[in-house]
């Protein structure tokens, strides 16, 4: 038991996961989310959930951008019980699909000239995007 004149410092008090780490977690997320739909992205489309989730991983460990296919792919293939070549494939169709519907839409997101995106590109700019924006 504590006596009134029992001080604890900063490490010893046990944080809740709840405050600042929760907080920045759901900021992280929902700029993200921000993100993709300002693409045109759909949600009722897989890629969708599998560019959220690329995103997020990227912005905890941005030296998975150096390495999409031996690396990230195949961690969000785990996740989500999939083949890597489909979750590739997933995100593309998702961003060819925003692209086919509404081109500007997308170069509007882009600060330089930009036809059909390609995921790489798409995963960078989230990236630098977000991480300015928090």
């Amino acid at each position: 038991m504590l006596s009134t004149n029992t001080t604890i410092n900063e490490k010893e008090m046990y944080h809740f996961p709840t405050d600042t780490y929760m907080r920045n977690t759901d900021q992280q997320e929902m700029a993200v989310i921000r993100f993709v739909q300002k693409l045109g992205i759909r949600p009722n489309l897989i890629g969708y959930h599998l560019l959220i989730k690329a995103i997020l991983m990227a912005l905890r460990s941005p030296e998975l951008l150096k390495s999409l296919t031996k690396e990230l792919y195949p961690k969000i293939a785990d996740d989500y019980g999939k083949n890597v070549k489909a979750v590739e494939r997933n995100m593309r169709k998702a961003i060819d699909s925003a692209y086919e519907y509404d081109p500007q839409r997308i170069r509007s997101v882009f600060y330089y000239k930009v036809d059909k995106p390609y995921i790489s590109e798409v995963l960078s700019m989230a990236v630098e995007s977000i991480r300015y924006e928090l």
